[in-house]
């Protein structure tokens, strides 16, 4: 199946504070979580789920602190650059923290154009988790398009920080706002695609947390599961691979969250009777029967904002 398989979402959350743009209520901070993430973080970030410009495939999320560090995950294809640019701006122009998951074009041809072109701009920091140039022949329609973004890393190296890894569970704390990377990239999976190579990415506050799993797949859940099942419940969850033929329904039914991200275009949302094909009416479903009532789809929802 083409990795292109997505829908849109269906807009209208239920009532309450995410919608209404505010954070969640406080959640209790006992020994597991102290275990696992060690004092309750102080901090504060706002998160913007950026929706593509022209309604096709993508993922971006933009975060920023309280004291204006700006972190951001994935950035979508190079036709989502000027909107892209524009939330940046606003943001202050430079981004501290730049989280990559894989290699396919619209997560990371964004950050790509950026770099070769970088404007007003500035980078601190590139996290990503490279895959070897052997692996990137497992899919040779985008093989090519993977090496020119990592020619635009090469070609920016001395003028950003990028640090490549290839361990789980390394800290990025910022303003006291926690960062975990659980996922990396993992090349002995048997599914030779470039979304099995997904780096998940956990962020939390003083009151919420958010859990990026890119476009994880089948084998990227279950290492999931296997390595990092605490370190996975959150708040908020972005879905796997937009929503559809990502993780499986036993990986979403065993984890604890509340509110779906859907960085989902409306074809994918509502795929044509013909795009049989497209699997996320079987996520929805999924949510539905985990008793989720609150999503925020990016087709719908425009640049949905969580203050």
């Amino acid at each position: 199946m083409d990795r292109r398989d997505f829908i849109k979402v269906s807009g209208a959350a239920a009532a309450g504070f995410a919608l209404a743009g505010c954070s969640p209520k406080d959640s209790s901070w006992g020994e597991k979580e102290q275990k696992l993430f060690g004092d309750k973080k102080k901090g504060h970030f706002s998160l913007t789920q950026i929706s593509s410009a022209t309604d096709t495939i993508g993922e971006s999320y933009l975060m920023k602190t309280a004291g204006g560090k700006v972190l951001m995950v994935d950035g979508g294809y190079a036709s989502d650059v000027p909107v892209l640019r524009e939330h940046i701006m606003k943001a202050g122009g430079h981004v501290d923290l730049w989280f990559i998951t894989h290699p396919h074009e619209d997560h990371m041809e964004a950050l790509a154009t950026i770099l070769n072109d970088m404007g007003d701009i500035t980078i601190d920091k590139v996290v990503y988790s490279r895959v070897t140039d052997e692996f990137l022949n497992c899919e040779p329609g985008s093989a090519d398009n993977a090496r020119g973004y990592y020619r635009a890393i090469d070609n920016h190296i001395g003028k950003t920080d990028f640090l490549d890894i290839h361990r789980g569970g390394q800290r990025f704390d910022i303003d006291d706002v926690g960062v975990m990377v659980l996922g990396v990239s993992n090349m002995s999976l048997k599914s030779r695609n470039y979304n099995n190579q997904s780096m998940v990415v956990r962020v939390w506050d003083d009151v919420k947390s958010v859990v990026f799993l890119g476009d994880a797949h089948i084998e990227c859940g279950n290492n999931l599961l296997a390595e990092y099942r605490d370190y996975l419940d959150c708040d908020y969850l972005q879905m796997a691979h937009h929503g559809q033929s990502g993780c499986t329904e036993e990986f979403y039914k065993t984890i604890n969250f509340r509110v779906c991200l859907w960085p989902t275009p409306s074809w994918v949302w509502e795929p044509a009777p013909e795009n049989d094909w497209i699997k996320t009416r079987d996520t929805r479903r999924w949510m539905d029967e985990k008793g989720i009532t609150e999503h925020h789809v990016s087709c719908l929802e425009k640049d949905w904002t969580l203050i």
